[in-house]
C-alpha cells in the first residue's frame, strides 16, 4: 500500500485521539431526531417473508396502509397502554419447552433503591447467584434444567420507581395482562410461576407476603403459583455464607435454619403446583 496512504491515516488517528479527549467530536442530528440517550432501539431480524406478507410490502410501498401483527419480542415495544413507561425491557421474553411460564421482573419498584436493566440476551435473574439458587431448586424439585422453562417480564416495561406508588403498580401489571395472555395463547402454557417482585406490583407488599406460596388460577385451566424471588432467597443464603461470627453461635445458627425453613417451604409449593401438571411436565 501507499506509504502516503498510511501517512496520512496516521494524521487522521493523531486528530481523532485529540478531539476525543477534548471531547469536541461535532455529532450530526438531523431536525426532529431523538437524541440517541432516549431512542428505544429494536433489532429486526432479516428474516423470510412468505407471499402474503411480501405483498403486504408491495401494498405499502403504494402507500397503503396494512395492519401487521408485532412480532412477539417486540410487543413491549410497541405496547402503548402505559403511557408513562421510561421504556421497554429488552429481550422481556426467554422461551423455553415445558409449558410453564415464569413471570418475573427485574427493573426496580421500591423508591430510593438504583435503578436496574439487564445486560444480556439470555440474561434472567439480576444476579449469577440467583440464576444458580433457581437452576438449583428446579432441577433438585423437577429433575431438568430451569431454562427449559419459559420466563417473561411482568410489568414488561422500565418506570421510574421513585416517583411511583402501590396504585402505580396494580394498574400497570393490570394492563400487562394482556401480554402475560397472548403468550398464555401462542405458547400454550399449561402452568404459571409467579415471582416476588411481579407478585409485590400485582398484590402490594403486604397481600404479596400473604400470597407467597399459594397456589390460585391464573386464567380457567392455568394454575398460578406464587413464590418468592430467587434474589431475595439468594440474599439469605450470601447473608449465611458471608457470616464471620462463631458457627456455633445462636445468631448463624438461626441465620441457617431461616434458609433451610424457606427452601424448603418452595420445594414443598413446586412439588404441589409439579402434581397440578403431572400430565405436561
Amino acid at each position: 500500500m501507499d506509504k502516503r496512504i498510511f501517512s496520512e491515516l496516521g494524521r487522521i488517528l493523531k486528530d481523532f485521539r485529540f478531539l476525543i479527549q477534548k471531547k469536541q467530536v461535532p455529532i450530526l442530528q438531523f431536525s426532529g431526531e431523538q437524541p440517541p440517550e432516549i431512542a428505544e432501539l429494536v433489532w429486526r431480524e432479516e428474516v423470510w417473508l412468505p407471499s402474503s406478507q411480501s405483498h403486504d410490502l408491495e401494498l405499502e410501498a403504494t402507500g397503503i396502509q396494512v395492519r401487521r401483527t408485532a412480532r412477539a419480542a417486540e410487543r413491549n415495544f410497541v405496547c402503548k397502554l402505559c403511557t408513562e413507561r421510561i421504556s421497554a425491557v429488552r429481550n422481556f421474553i426467554i422461551k423455553g419447552r415445558k409449558p410453564i411460564l415464569v413471570l418475573h421482573y427485574t427493573g426496580e419498584i421500591a423508591p430510593g433503591k438504583p435503578a436496574f436493566s439487564k445486560t444480556s440476551p439470555d440474561q434472567i435473574f439480576r444476579t449469577k447467584e440467583a440464576e444458580g439458587l433457581f437452576e438449583r431448586m428446579i432441577r433438585k424439585q423437577f429433575g431438568f434444567s430451569h431454562r427449559e422453562f419459559y420466563y417473561q417480564e411482568y410489568p414488561a416495561c422500565i418506570f421510574s420507581h421513585s416517583k411511583s406508588n402501590a396504585e402505580n403498580w396494580k394498574v400497570r401489571t393490570e394492563k400487562c395482562e394482556v401480554q402475560v395472555k397472548e403468550t398464555i395463547d401462542s405458547e400454550k402454557i399449561r402452568g404459571i410461576i409467579l415471582l416476588g417482585t411481579s407478585a409485590i406490583a400485582v398484590y402490594g407488599k403486604e397481600k404479596a407476603l400473604e400470597m407467597m406460596g399459594r397456589t390460585l388460577d391464573f386464567l380457567p385451566g392455568v394454575p398460578m403459583v406464587v413464590l418468592r424471588s430467587p434474589e431475595a432467597i439468594a440474599a439469605i443464603e450470601t447473608k449465611r455464607k458471608n457470616f464471620t461470627g462463631a458457627k456455633d453461635s445462636f445468631e448463624f445458627e438461626t441465620i441457617k435454619k431461616e434458609e433451610i425453613s424457606i427452601k424448603e417451604s418452595i420445594l414443598s409449593q413446586l412439588a404441589l403446583f409439579q402434581n397440578k401438571l403431572k400430565d405436561v411436565l
